[in-house]
């Protein structure tokens, strides 16, 4: 993030990031839950009649994986992560479902190993690729003509401020917008998107905007627990650890005056705003 907040690479994912995820993978299914339905609607729709084959990039701990069999258990789906420890979480969450086959790797080698596919699907797993229209011409590759390709990602930094006012505040001042580098961020520009679909061979894509409230603490305490949370998961950690250790506290300390902020007196919810896109590989 321009140096205030590194962006994530594969290695990171492979291990301790990955290794994070899956200790708070709860956590994390809870902040995306209120995008979760619309994602789904969006797969549902665009999934062909009768049985196919699937593959989920970046299937973390194989939430949509699961929830798009329990709708279309015709499908085979094939769900990809980098993270071992996420994979594990998966693959034991997915351990009744014979339908579904969780695989660790990259999703552009997974995809044009395990592919053909009818359908291609990912809950904000695509915002990684080193090279973005070499992924995205690889995985049009590995599927089948006239497939779709469903995808949800985040929309603007500053509208989430989980992510930008709590960035903000740990560093102690405005953080800059994050470019088109790997990370949470980097598909944020429709325009962009619209242009890394096209030239990665995909066609008729659209957007659609999804406003919902990332929900990171619920129950007893919820402020500490949001604040255990996303000084685990996000941009304002990995700012955080970048401290050195006497200028930890402040920070903590300014993050917790956001999460209170944002305290209903029943959980901690932010405002947040995703893209759901929809494309096509063409027929032939």
């Amino acid at each position: 993030m321009r140096g205030d907040a590194k962006a994530l690479g594969a290695a990171e994912w492979a291990s301790t990031c990955g290794d994070v995820w899956a200790e708070r993978w709860e956590d994390t299914d809870r902040g995306l839950a209120g995008l979760g339905p619309y994602l789904l609607s969006a797969i549902v729709e665009r999934a062909p009649t009768g049985a196919f084959n699937a593959f989920e990039i970046g299937c973390g701990p194989g939430s949509t994986t699961l929830a798009v069999s329990a709708v279309c258990p015709q499908a085979l789906i094939t769900a990809c992560d980098i993270s071992p420890s996420l994979v594990e979480v998966a693959k034991r969450r997915a351990a009744d479902a014979p339908s579904i086959r969780i695989v660790l790797g990259d999703a552009e080698a997974m995809a044009a190993s395990e592919g053909p596919f009818d359908l291609l699907f990912s809950r904000h797993g695509v915002m990684f690729f080193p090279d973005p229209v070499r992924a995205f011409r690889a995985l049009r590759e590995a599927v089948n003509p006239g497939a779709s390709f469903v995808f949800s990602c985040f929309q603007s930094w500053e509208s989430n401020p989980w992510a930008s006012e709590l960035g903000s505040a740990a560093a102690g001042r405005t953080l800059p917008t994050p470019g088109q580098e790997p990370g949470g961020f980097a598909f944020a520009d429709p325009d962009y998107v619209r242009e890394v679909l096209s030239s990665g061979g995909w066609i008729e894509a659209q957007s659609q905007s999804v406003d919902f409230r990332y929900a990171a603490a619920e129950g007893d305490d919820p402020v500490e627990a949001a604040l255990s949370f996303l000084l685990d998961i996000g941009p304002a950690s990995r700012i955080v650890q970048s401290l050195p250790n006497d200028e930890r506290n402040g920070a903590v300390q300014r993050m917790r005056q956001v999460i209170e902020h944002h305290f209903d007196g029943r959980q901690v919810a932010f405002p947040a705003a995703a893209w759901v896109w929809r494309a096509r590989a063409p027929e032939a």
